[in-house]
This record gives C-alpha cells, sequence and structure tokens, in this order.
C-alpha cells in the first residue's frame, strides 16, 4: 500500500471517529432542552444515553468478528451508513421512544466503526510508523470530545437541539462515498462463525451493561438490576467452556496467554472506570456546582479535553523513543494525580472557586488521557497477531466500555450517599469521595501494567504469533 493509500484511509477513519467521539459527550449538555422539548422525565433522560452505551457495549465484539470474516472495509461502512441513519432518525425524534431507538440506532453503527477502525490502522501501516498513525487517531478522537461540550453549548444557547444530530449527516455521507472509494478491503483469519458464541457473549454483556446502567435508578435489590448482573455474570464462564472446546472459536481464548495482552484489558477497563466516571461528574459540578452555563462549562472542559487532543499524537512519537510501557505508566500516574488534586481543592476550598485553580489539574488530567489512551491501543494490538486484531480490538474496546459503565455506576453510588444536595458546598462534599475512589481506579490501572505489562511491542507482537502458531499446530 502507497503512502497516498495510507493517508487517504487515515482520513476516512478518522472523520468517522470525530463523528463518533463528538456525539459522545455533545448530548450532555443538551438534555436539559431536550428535555423541554419532549416533556421528558428523568428516566427517559438515562436512556437517551443508555439506549446508545446498550448496544454500543453489547455489539463490539460481534461487529469486530463480522469485519473480520466479512472484510473489514464492508463492516466498517455500513457502521458508519447505519450510525449516519440513527443520526438522522435521532434529528427526526417526536417523542422520547423515538429518541431513545434512534440513539440505540447510533450505538450499533457506533460498535462497528470503534474496533475496526484501529484493525484497519493496524493492518496498513508498518510497525516502524503504527504507533504514530494509532497517534493521530487517537488525537482526532480527542478532538472531538473536546470540541463536543463546545459544539454542545453552542447549539443549544443558539439552535435548536437536533441540530447536534443533524451535522453528523454530511460527514457521515462524506465518509462513506470517500471510504468506498479510498478504503482497501481485507480480511482477518477465516474461520466459521461461532453462532452459539456470538448468541452467549452477546446475553452475557447485555446483562452486564443492563444491570450497571439500571442500578441506580432502579435499586440494586431490584430483580430488574441484580437478576440481569448475576445472569450476565453466569454466562461468561458459559461462553468461556463453550469457546474452549469449538473447534472455530469466536474468541482466541488463547491470546490471554500472552500476559502482556491480559494486563493491557485489565488496565483498559479500570483507566475507563476511573477516568470517564470523573470527566461525567466533573462536568455536573461546572455547572451544578460552580454555575456556569451548559456554553461556558464546555469551554472550560477543553482545558481537560483539548490537552488529550494535543498529548495523543504526542504519545504516538514518545512510545517509539521510550516505550510503551513507559509512556502508559506515565499517562495513568498523571491522572491518578490529577484526580487527587481536584479532591484536595475542592475540600480546601469548597464548592465555589475561580477556575483558575482548577484549570490546571484539568490539564494534568488531559495530558495523562492523551499519554494512556494512545500506547493502550498500540499495546493490544501489538500483542497480538494481524490477523487476530480486529479480535483484539472488538475485546479492548468492549472492556473499556465496561469499565466506562462501572465506574460511572459505583460513582453515582458513592456520591449518593450522606445527606440532601442543597447547596454547591454539599454538591462539593459529596463529590471528594467519589474522586478519591475514581483516583484508586486508575492506581489499579497502574498496578496492573506495572507488575504485569512488561515486554515492548515488538516482542509482545512476535509472541502473539507464537501463540497463533501454536493453536495452528494443535
Amino acid at each position: 500500500m502507497s503512502t497516498l493509500q495510507r493517508n487517504r484511509m487515515l482520513v476516512i477513519i478518522c472523520l468517522a471517529l470525530f463523528m463518533v467521539m463528538l456525539d459522545t459527550l455533545v448530548l450532555g449538555v443538551a438534555l436539559p432542552s431536550i428535555q423541554k422539548s419532549f416533556d421528558a422525565g428523568i428516566a427517559d433522560l438515562e436512556w437517551f444515553t443508555n439506549g446508545y452505551t446498550l448496544t454500543f457495549a453489547v455489539l463490539l465484539i460481534p461487529l469486530g468478528m463480522l469485519g473480520e470474516r466479512y472484510g473489514r472495509k464492508r463492516v466498517f461502512l455500513i457502521g458508519i451508513a447505519v450510525f449516519t441513519l440513527g443520526s438522522l432518525a435521532s434529528a427526526l425524534s417526536t417523542d422520547a421512544l423515538g429518541l431513545t431507538l434512534a440513539r440505540a440506532l447510533q450505538g450499533v453503527g457506533g460498535a462497528a466503526i470503534a474496533p475496526i477502525s484501529l484493525t484497519l490502522v493496524s493492518a496498513a501501516f508498518p510497525p516502524k510508523f503504527r504507533a504514530a498513525a494509532i497517534g493521530i487517531v487517537s488525537g482526532v478522537s480527542g478532538l472531538g470530545l473536546a470540541t463536543g461540550p463546545l459544539v454542545g453549548g453552542l447549539i443549544v444557547n443558539g439552535s435548536p437541539w437536533q441540530t447536534i444530530f443533524w451535522i453528523n449527516v454530511p460527514i457521515g455521507a462524506l465518509a462513506v462515498a470517500c471510504g468506498w472509494l479510498w478504503l482497501r478491503e481485507s480480511k482477518g483469519e477465516e474461520k466459521r462463525l461461532d453462532i452459539v458464541g456470538l448468541l452467549l457473549i452477546a446475553a452475557a454483556l447485555l446483562g452486564i451493561v443492563f444491570g450497571l446502567v439500571r442500578g441506580n435508578e432502579a435499586g440494586w435489590g431490584a430483580f430488574e438490576v441484580w437478576g440481569s448482573l448475576a445472569g450476565g455474570v453466569a454466562l461468561l464462564p458459559a461462553f468461556i467452556a463453550w469457546e474452549w472446546r469449538h473447534p472455530f472459536p469466536l474468541l482466541s481464548l488463547r491470546l490471554f496467554k500472552n500476559r502482556d495482552y491480559g494486563a493491557l484489558i485489565v488496565t483498559g477497563f479500570w483507566l475507563y472506570a476511573g477516568i470517564f466516571g470523573a470527566i461525567f461528574l466533573l462536568t455536573l459540578f461546572l455547572q451544578q456546582a460552580q454555575g456556569y452555563s451548559a456554553l461556558g462549562a464546555g469551554v472550560r472542559e477543553m482545558a481537560w479535553t483539548g490537552a488529550t487532543m494535543i498529548a495523543a499524537p504526542l504519545a504516538g512519537l514518545l512510545i517509539g523513543r521510550l516505550g510503551t510501557r513507559r509512556v502508559l505508566l506515565a499517562g495513568l500516574l498523571l491522572q491518578t494525580v490529577a484526580l487527587c488534586l481536584f479532591a484536595i481543592l475542592i475540600l480546601a476550598n469548597g464548592a465555589v472557586f475561580s477556575f483558575a485553580y482548577l484549570a490546571p489539574a484539568m490539564v494534568l488530567a488531559g495530558l495523562g488521557m492523551g499519554l494512556s489512551l494512545t500506547p493502550l491501543s498500540e499495546g493490544v494490538l501489538s500483542a497480538v497477531p494481524e490477523s487476530s486484531s480486529g479480535e483484539a480490538s472488538g475485546v479492548s474496546n468492549a472492556t473499556r466500555e465496561l469499565g466506562g459503565v462501572f465506574g460511572i455506576a459505583i460513582g453515582s453510588l458513592v456520591f449518593r450517599q450522606g445527606g440532601p444536595i442543597a447547596t454547591p458546598d454539599d454538591f462539593g462534599a459529596h463529590l471528594t469521595p467519589v474522586l478519591y475512589v475514581y483516583a484508586a481506579m486508575l492506581g489499579a490501572a497502574f498496578v496492573a501494567t506495572l507488575l504485569f505489562y512488561k515486554r515492548s511491542g515488538r516482542a509482545a507482537r512476535e509472541s502473539g504469533k507464537a501463540v497463533t502458531a501454536a493453536a495452528a499446530m494443535e
């Protein structure tokens, strides 16, 4: 593949990921306007987010596998088209149920885009350029996150809320058209489709994610919550037992014999649990405790997300000099320190203080986030052979998504403990212990990386090839 072809492919991938990541945070600041438009209740607002989260998390692994079997380009472009149609349906929604279903359709498309995008990059770029390419993709994803709150705030202040979905339509159409012309088709390892395994993992993830997103609203003692969690957890060993015996498994469990791969899967779970839960509550802190408007909060959040956008491509360059492990450890440490600084600031000053005190900690968290996401993605893909990259990317993304849902659920549970929240200082008092919990989760990610992730990307990749060779001999 020529340099021009690689660059064109990178543009398409970045365009699609920018669209998906923009939608991740743009909805949050528009929720009050949507609530007023539909006269929606709190449960409806939750499902505007959860409808997307459920389908996205549940389908990451299955759609990643379908891309490996039926063609990465084909499934990737179908994912973009489905996401675009979901955006169109969201913009045209006339009631809460319609918007929830449209958001679920967006989740289906996003579940195809996220894992296959990294697989396409891994397959197209040679090892010496791969980390830099992943860094660029991560940087564009960071740009989508950075501009999400700002775009949402601008829309809320001057346009109908439907505009947050309309903007995806031309972007998606352009990505599909250019992708059809510029992307080259590729496939992973040829093997039969494991329908039973597909259904087992989808049902397990559905039960776990549904239980987590409903826990705080319905109550952790409600049957729909603990029953869903118990059912999902019970299906996991059934899935593993089936896959271990199946001659053509959906997931190659032998890949987990590679210690680096397993360590990074665990690290990704705790990273997303800690950092995305913190982003969720700190966004509320800026608006509900410090009194900023949606636009004002969005502008200030760019101190965090903008730093992520800058650090992610830089991490791709640093990996070549310092190695994946060192860059990842540095990023996790910066985020852990930043969350502790947030807690100390609130503990010392209450909830109302100048943003100038908060900005350095936000920048520190953003830099750490950018320095973590790129080596995490690069490390996972380098730990497996190219033929298994789609599978590895799907597992990694699904585990991270579960981590994010888990973090928000646990953080919300801790946040609700104690007395009522009547003043900004009450909000700060409830937030402080949650920040320490999130810092501990990031600390768990740091420990997992420090103790179990040892080898360089090249060595890990050779190990992944050895695992595949051994499996073939069996």
